[in-house]
C-alpha cells in the first residue's frame, strides 16, 4: 500500500485532530520497521503505530497494539530517552510530499523547553523514521551514507535534509484552471504522466481517476479546449470532496491486499480491485492493516514470469518496428542508385557527396558517397543497400507478425492468471507456459491431476452460462460444451475469457443475454472501464485455424454490445455459481 500526497494531507489534518497536546507515555518498537507511541490525552489513552515498512508506510491510531519485544533495539532506546513524557505540540506535511513531521516538546534542565521532531518519510520503498534535533539528525531507521547518496545523508550527525521537491502546482491550493494551463496541448509520453509532472501531491491513481471523470482517454495525446474544460471542472470537484474529507476508499486488490487509500470517491475502479468505503481515513487505515493477503505462490510466480516476458516483447516489437521502418527506405536507396547511373559524367571521382538530377522527378537529389570508390561503384554500393534492405524488409514484417502473435498470446495467459482461484487451475497454465517455450519443462514426473472446470452460472431453468477461466477452459467450453444453436460471446480486440450462453433449443432470455455480456467485459482486460465492447455470435460461426494456440478463434457475423462491467452485478451472478457448488 503506497499513499499518496493528497491521501497524507488527510492524515495529517486527523493526527492533528487526535494527537495534537497529547502526552508520550510509552514507545516501543513492535518491528525493526515500526514504532509505536503511547499517548496520553485529556480524556483519554491511544496509540499511534507509524509502519516504515517499504510494502506499506503508513501511520494511524491503532486498537490493537502489537506484542512488545523483550529487548528494545537502540533506537527505541534513544527515543525513550529523548521525547518520552515529551507532549506532542504539532503535526505538519512537507508541501504535498509524503513526508510528516512530529514536533515533541518537552521541558529540560532549568525549565528550558527543548524541541525535537520525528520525521516520518512514508515514500514507498525509501520510508524511514528520522529522529531530529536543532535540524540534525540524532538517529534513525535506515542510514544512508554519503558513499551511496551523495546529494542527501541520512546518518547520525548528517544535517537533515528532505527528499528534493516536487517541481508541480499544489493540487489542492491552485486554482484548477491555471493547473490545466501548464498542461502542454500535445503529450509526447502519456497523459497521466504529464499531469503527474505538471501537480504535486498525486500518483498514477488519482491521475487516471481525474481523467476518468473529465471523459478523456487514458491513451489521448492531445487536449481539446473541450476537454480542458472537461478536466478544470473534474478538478475543481475533487478539490472539493477531498477539502470536505469526508469519505475515504481502499482498494482492495484480488490478494486481499489494500493498494491504496483514496480521500474521495473514485470514478473509475481499476482492473482486478475491489473498493471499500469508510467516514474516516483513521478506520480505513486499521481496516488495511488487518487484511491478511491470499498468497497461492505459484500463481505469483507464474505471473512475474509473464510480466517479464511480455516488457522483452514490447522491447523487441519496438526494436523491429525500427527496423522495418529502416527498411521501408529501400525504394529510396533505388533512386539515388539509379540517378547516379545516369549522372556519373557529372560526378568527380574522389567527392565525398554530390547534388544530382532525381531521375524519377528532376528534383534535386543529395548523395553521400565513399571517397575511395568511383562514381560507378559508388551506385553500385546502393544497389547492394537496396537489395538487402527489400530482403530484411520481408523478413522483418514476418518476425514482427510472429513476435506481437506471441505477445497477444501470453496478454491472455497473463489474464488467465488474474482468475486463477485453484491450484489445479494454476498447474495447468504453467503447463502452457512450458509448452509457450517460456517455462523450462520440469523433468519431475507428476501425478495427472483432473482437469478444472469452466465456471457455471445456472440463470434460469433452461439458461446456463460457462466462462472459461484459461486457454484450455475456454476451448474446452467453445468447441465441447457449445453446441452450434448456442450464443458466444468473448470482448473486442482485448484479452478475454470465451462466454458461452447455453439454452436447452430456445430464445434466450434478454436478461441472460445482458448477464453474458458482463461476464465478458468483466473476465478481459476491459473490466475497468466503460462501455466495453463485447461481440456475439452463435457458436456454430465460431472456428480454430489448424495449429492455432490455445484459446485463439476466429469468427464471423457478430453482433456488438456495450456494457460498463458492475463489481456488484458480477458478484450477484457468482454467486449463484457458489450456491450451486454447495
Amino acid at each position: 500500500m503506497n499513499l499518496e500526497g493528497i491521501t497524507l494531507f488527510a492524515l495529517t489534518q486527523t493526527l492533528q485532530r487526535e494527537i495534537v497536546g497529547s502526552q508520550i507515555y510509552r514507545i516501543v518498537m513492535p518491528s525493526a520497521r515500526s514504532l509505536l507511541l503511547g499517548l496520553r490525552r485529556s480524556k483519554d489513552t491511544a496509540q499511534l503505530l507509524i509502519d516504515a515498512n517499504g510494502a506499506a508506510p503508513a501511520a494511524w491510531l491503532t486498537d490493537r497494539a502489537p506484542d512488545n519485544p523483550a529487548e528494545p533495539p537502540a533506537f527505541c532506546m534513544l527515543l525513550r530517552k529523548h521525547l518520552e513524557e515529551g507532549r506532542i505540540t504539532d503535526v505538519t506535511q512537507l508541501g504535498l510530499d509524503r513526508i510528516l513531521d512530529v514536533e515533541v516538546s518537552l521541558l529540560g534542565r532549568n525549565s528550558q523547553i527543548l524541541t525535537n521532531h520525528l520525521v516520518l518519510e512514508l515514500t514507498g520503498k525509501n520510508s524511514n523514521i528520522i529522529f531530529t534535533a536543532d535540524g540534525e539528525i540524532k538517529d534513525c531507521l535506515k542510514h544512508i551514507s554519503p558513499s551511496v547518496n551523495s546529494r542527501r545523508a541520512v546518518q547520525p550527525g548528517a544535517a537533515y535534509v528532505p527528499p528534493p521537491p516536487q517541481d508541480g502546482r499544489d493540487i489542492l491550493r491552485t486554482p484548477a484552471d491555471i493547473l490545466v494551463a501548464s498542461l502542454p496541448d500535445t503529450v509526447v509520453e502519456s497523459l497521466p504522466r504529464a499531469l503527474i509532472g505538471a501537480t504535486t501531491g498525486i500518483g498514477m491513481t488519482t491521475a487516471e481517476q481525474l481523467l476518468a471523470r473529465a471523459r478523456i482517454p487514458l491513451q489521448a495525446t492531445y487536449l481539446t479546449p473541450a476537454d480542458r474544460a472537461r478536466l478544470a471542472a473534474a478538478l475543481t470537484e475533487l478539490q472539493q470532496e477531498i477539502l470536505a474529507g469526508q469519505t475515504f476508499t481502499a482498494l482492495i486488490s484480488r490478494q486481499n491486499r489494500c493498494q491504496t487509500i483514496l480521500p474521495y470517491q473514485p470514478s473509475r475502479i481499476p482492473p482486478d480491485t475491489e473498493t471499500r468505503t469508510y467516514a474516516s481515513l483513521n478506520l480505513a487505515l486499521q481496516e488495511a492493516a488487518r487484511l491478511e493477503p491470499i498468497v497461492l505462490p505459484e500463481r505469483e510466480v507464474l505471473q512475474k514470469t509473464v510480466k517479464g516476458e511480455l516488457a522483452k516483447l514490447d522491447r523487441k516489437i519496438k526494436a523491429l518496428q525500427k527496423d522495418l521502418s529502416q527498411a521501408e527506405q529501400a525504394d529510396r536507396e533505388r533512386v539515388v542508385a539509379d540517378s547516379l547511373m545516369a549522372s556519373l559524367y557529372q560526378i568527380q571521382k574522389g567527392a565525398t557527396q554530390c547534388t544530382i538530377p532525381n531521375l524519377y522527378d528532376g528534383t534535386p537529389l543529395h548523395a553521400v558517397l565513399s571517397p575511395v570508390l568511383s562514381p560507378a561503384e559508388n551506385a553500385q554500393r546502393y544497389y547492394k543497400k537496396y537489395n538487402k534492405l527489400k530482403r530484411a524488409q520481408a523478413a522483418v514484417a514476418e518476425q514482427l507478425r510472429e513476435t506481437q502473435g506471441l505477445r497477444d498470446y501470453l496478454d491472455t495467459i497473463g489474464e488467465s492468471l488474474v482468475f486463477a482461484t485453484s491450484r489445479r487451475e494454476t498447474a495447468e497454465i504453467r503447463e502452457e507456459l512450458e509448452k509457450a517455450g517460456v517455462l523450462r519443462a520440469s523433468k519431475k514426473k507428476t501425478i495427472p491431476q483432473a482437469k478444472s472446470e469452466p465456471l457455471k452460472i445456472p440463470f434460469s431453468e433452461t439458461t446456463t452460462i460457462y466462462v472459461g477461466k484459461n486457454n484450455r477452459q475456454n476451448d474446452w467450453l467453445t468447441f465441447k460444451i457449445g453446441s452450434s444453436s448456442d450464443l458466444w460471446f468473448h470482448v473486442q480486440k482485448l484479452a478475454g475469457s470465451h462466454v458461452l450462453l447455453k439454452t436447452s433449443g430456445q430464445e434466450p432470455e434478454p436478461e441472460a443475454v445482458a448477464a453474458a455480456v458482463q461476464l465478458a467485459a468483466y473476465f478481459s482486460k476491459g473490466r475497468g472501464g466503460s462501455n466495453v465492447p463485447v461481440d456475439c455470435v452463435p457458436r456454430r460461426l465460431v472456428k480454430k485455424p489448424a495449429g492455432a494456440k490455445p484459446g485463439f478463434v476466429i469468427f464471423t457475423g457478430q453482433t456488438t454490445y456495450y456494457t460498463t462491467p458492475s463489481e456488484e452485478d458480477v458478484r450477484r451472478l457468482l454467486e449463484r455459481h457458489a450456491r450451486r457448488k454447495a
